[in-house]
């Protein structure tokens, strides 16, 4: 009798779990469907910065799960009066994303480096990326459909239409001449501090997933294959070890 009972356990867990992550990479796919991305290696940054100074140690090896964390890190806030902290990426172009950085880490050439162009239904973003010594270098030209630089007609010259806000870990890129803040150049450390909610609570990339980092629509199928799984752990069906796992798994799959 116990060994059906644990059999039927078993069984159950994996369908609850074989069905939920079906109905979420079905999802997921509806989601980045409308997203287009170009990824390509370049080896020159505007505005004439040397790109060898910063002796780039090409490439690299970085997990998808450090690579989300760094994603979810990246905030900005408008310069105009009453704009909010916002998510320099979404969650579902995270999704989209995070994959494809973490093979272009694993390809860059030493004199090379990362530059993407992320087109949404929120505009399109496009940045430098490259790392050096321990840092991670985040170089935005624009974030959905906001361009750093923005002709002042009235006045008839260019303003600042946002900046990045540092996080812990964090820092602006300081120009060596003139000692001046590039507020839409960030430099992480590549081992960067988990991210931290408004509230102060630590967030794993596994939570982002579940809860959300902004305040944009989350994937509900992705929220309904956590609650199963969830539900499943509460209820003693599975154990806390096998929940973790099957937690990780779920967040691979969909990354």
């Amino acid at each position: 009798m116990i060994l059906v009972y644990r059999f039927l356990k078993s069984l159950l867990v994996s369908f609850f779990f074989i069905l939920a992550t079906y109905g979420g990479i079905k999802s997921a796919v509806a989601q980045t469907k409308n997203i287009e991305l170009n990824v390509s290696f370049r080896s020159k940054i505007p505005e004439n910065f040397d790109i060898n100074k910063f002796r780039l140690n090409h490439p690299i090896k970085i997990s998808i799960r450090e690579v989300v964390n760094h994603l979810v890190s990246l905030r900005y806030k408008g310069t105009s009066l009453g704009s909010k902290e916002e998510s320099a990426f979404l969650p579902v172009e995270i999704k989209k994303l995070a994959p494809i950085l973490v093979k272009a880490f694993a390809r860059v050439g030493p004199r090379k480096i990362i530059h993407i162009e992320l087109k949404s239904k929120t505009g399109t973003t496009v940045a430098d990326i490259f790392s050096f010594r321990n840092y991670l270098s985040w170089r935005f030209e624009s974030i959905h459909g906001q361009t750093f630089f923005q002709k002042n007609n009235a006045r008839a010259w260019n303003i600042f239409a946002w900046e990045l806000i540092p996080q812990k870990g964090q820092l602006y890129y300081k120009s060596s001449s003139n000692k001046r803040l590039h507020k839409n150049w960030m430099v992480a450390k590549l081992q960067l501090p988990v991210a931290e909610t408004k509230e102060g609570a630590s967030m794993e990339s596994s939570d982002f997933i579940e809860s959300g980092n902004s305040g944009k629509q989350m994937n509900p199928a992705l929220e309904v294959k956590l609650r199963q799984l969830k539900h499943l752990y509460e209820q003693g069906l599975i154990e806390e070890e096998e929940y973790k796992i099957q937690q990780k798994n779920l967040f691979e799959k969909l990354f």
